[in-house]
């Protein structure tokens, strides 16, 4: 079996969906897709129901995961999310990875985006 689906609680189901959508390629699973609830799907099978909550509360360590390809694909995604506004701590080589975390607007929760590490040297 593998994982279909991942239901997180949002402040702002609209806001998250639009932000998915735009930097990482989602799309509406469901044309009724509304303010309170909405499913996107990733072209691959993945599903992502954002459902809206007053104070959505997450364990500190809780996140979800975007893997890249390579740095340059990281290093573009951060890119594209600081020149849309957001503040975003730079990516850094960790634990075999490059990576960077952020919280997604609208969504209380830490977004990773990620791939395997190119530099092995600075481990």
């Amino acid at each position: 079996m593998r994982v279909d689906h991942v239901n997180l609680t949002v402040r702002d189901v609209t806001e998250v969906s639009a932000f998915l959508k735009k930097h990482f390629g989602y799309s509406d699973a469901f044309e009724d897709n509304n303010d309170n609830i909405s499913v996107l799907g990733d072209g691959h099978g993945m599903h992502i129901n954002l459902m809206r909550g007053r104070k959505p509360t997450y364990p500190k360590a809780f996140h979800i995961g975007f893997d890249a390809q390579t740095e340059a694909e990281v290093n573009a995604a951060y890119k594209r999310l600081t020149n849309d506004g957001l503040t975003v701590k730079p990516p850094q080589h960790a634990w075999g990875s490059y990576t960077f975390h952020f919280t997604c607007p609208g969504g209380d929760f830490v977004i990773e985006v990620a791939c395997v590490s190119e530099n092995t040297s600075s481990e």
